[in-house]
């Protein structure tokens, strides 16, 4: 996990940005790497997340 340098975070309803910021600070306590976000398209029946991860080798 410290090897993370970026996400891109995308959700199918904003409303779940809390719930899922709530749960990105229980993964990166200290020191998060740098995050975006997004709005999913809601074409894709059931997907409620899509997170995108870049980390160093």
């Amino acid at each position: 996990m410290g090897k993370i340098a970026s996400a891109t975070v995308s959700l199918a309803d904003e409303n779940d940005f809390a719930g899922m910021n709530e749960e990105w600070m229980q993964w990166f306590p200290a020191n998060p790497p740098a995050r975006q976000g997004a709005k999913l398209p809601a074409r894709i029946p059931g997907l409620k997340i899509s997170i995108a991860i870049i980390a160093e080798v």
